[in-house]
């Protein structure tokens, strides 16, 4: 649970409706994203001051332990963050994806069993203010390259493969007349949902090769 006013990020016992004993915990601004590890050991929490915190969360008491603290950039909020176990062949290691106000998408490598962040990869993108989200492409398994999508705020969605060193925009889709919030796929891939904050949802279809 996050509350609106207060920086403090809670567990809840949703068959009680009641905060878990031992399952809070304060940050140092509002917290605007959460994701948990695919074995849902680690959370991380990303607040309105520019940093993200890792705790350990303990399944069986619902018990939260802070661990580390990143700060991205002070002040600057933290509207998204999306983990996954692995990216691709060529990138087996856990990873953190993140829009933070700094006008770039960045890409995290998750370093120990703590949820200690270094910064992989960032990718230009426009965005100052507004929350925007990005994902990470549903299929990872051994195709080549690896794919994350966000939007932006100049209206337009991006698609950035992580291994390329160079040129890594491999698409770019417009449409949209206001920043682009969200992004979603759905699970083959085969239809992507982009919304903006005119209130206006594209449905693009992927072409058939």
């Amino acid at each position: 649970m996050i509350h609106k006013i207060c920086p403090l990020l809670s567990v809840v016992n949703i068959s009680t409706g009641k905060k878990v004993k031992g399952g809070s915990s304060k940050l140092t601004g509002r917290v605007l994203s959460l994701s948990f590890d695919a074995p849902g050991r680690i959370l991380w929490a990303g607040d309105d001051r520019g940093s993200i915190f890792s705790f350990l969360f303990d399944m069986a008491t619902g018990k939260l332990t802070k661990a580390k603290r990143l700060v991205v950039n002070e002040d600057s909020s933290i509207s998204s963050i999306s983990a996954r176990s692995w990216i691709s062949r060529e990138a087996r290691d856990p990873s953190l994806l993140v829009n933070a106000c700094v006008n770039k998408l960045l890409l995290y490598r998750v370093v120990d069993n703590e949820g200690t962040l270094q910064l992989k990869r960032s990718f230009p993108i426009q965005h100052g203010s507004q929350p925007l989200h990005s994902i990470f492409c549903p299929l990872m398994s051994f195709r080549q390259g690896a794919c994350v999508v966000t939007g932006s705020e100049d209206a337009c969605v991006y698609f950035f493969d992580v291994e390329r060193n160079t040129k890594a925009i491999v698409n770019k889709l417009q449409g949209h007349s206001g920043p682009v919030l969200d992004v979603s796929f759905n699970c083959d891939e085969s239809l992507l949902a982009s919304s903006d904050a005119t209130g206006m949802v594209i449905i693009w279809r992927r072409e058939q090769k």
